[in-house]
């Protein structure tokens, strides 16, 4: 195959993938300086990320793939729906990485997310503007419980599926692949990213530096990231409940008792 390959960022909505596919982009263009194939003050430089979701600039993903290596494409959808929307990304796929965040994070965040974007409670459409009045009517933990019942947020589910059903999708077509394939836990990599990118680039066999690394981390601002996670997210006593204010112990249960199996069987 001529031309660059693809590192492939996949993952389900509010799971990461913005930060994760953002910081490989940013190393790769650093690597790609440091060889002397691109210089980052052109700004008619090819790019080394794309998003598919929002559609391709098929122009430029063809100059990048003319100029660059290497670079990174990200998205939210199933593997099925990449081959057969995007052939010419899929067949220049050199290596996947798919970025798993603990489903019940991932249920706050859609909610938090949506109220703030969209001023609606997601999956009831009743018009909200603030998380916290949500959370404390008790429409936070409602939505929760309708994540459960549907596996995953109900108004991404025509496009991306359950989450199990996205984990699942992602995790065989990884395997079918035969190519270099890596998971990362999101949870994970908030608090300690420049360690975790570095130990997926040697799994995915990339050249990047650990320079190279710290200065892409550190343009995607990962405090600001983990400023935005909160006290629900990042507790001091692993005893307590991690969403006190959130979700009642009934909740966390039903949670477990949802997604527990996915969880274990898939390292979270």
């Amino acid at each position: 195959m001529k031309g660059a390959s693809i590192t492939l960022v996949a993952g389900y909505p509010r799971s990461g993938t913005t930060f994760t596919a953002g910081s490989c982009a940013a190393s790769e263009a650093w690597w790609h300086q440091g060889e002397g194939i691109l210089e980052l003050r052109d700004k008619t430089r090819p790019r080394t990320g794309f998003q598919l979701d929002a559609g391709l600039d098929r122009a430029q993903f063809d100059r990048s793939v003319a100029t660059l290596r290497r670079f990174s494409v990200r998205t939210h959808s199933p593997p099925a729906a990449v081959r057969a929307q995007f052939p010419e990304v899929w067949d220049r796929v050199g290596r996947i990485l798919y970025v798993q965040r603990h489903p019940i994070e991932v249920a706050l965040s859609v909610c938090r997310y949506v109220i703030a974007t969209q001023g609606l409670i997601p999956g009831a459409g009743a018009p909200e503007t603030s998380f916290e009045a949500a959370a404390e009517r008790g429409e936070v933990a409602a939505f929760f419980r309708r994540f459960c019942a549907h596996r995953g947020a109900p108004n991404f589910l025509e496009a991306w599926g359950s989450w199990s059903d996205h984990v699942a999708s992602w995790r065989e077509a990884m395997a079918a692949s035969g190519l270099p394939g890596a998971v990362l836990s999101y949870d994970r990599l908030v608090r300690e990213p420049v360690a975790r990118l570095l130990a997926a680039a040697d799994t995915l066999g990339l050249p990047w530096q650990e320079e190279h690394v710290r200065k892409a981390v550190k343009q995607m601002a990962p405090e600001k990231v983990r400023a935005g996670i909160g006290a629900f997210f990042v507790g001091k006593d692993p005893e307590a409940l991690r969403y006190p204010d959130l979700l009642g112990e009934d909740d966390i249960r039903l949670g477990f008792a949802t997604f527990g199996a996915e969880m274990l069987r898939f390292g979270l």
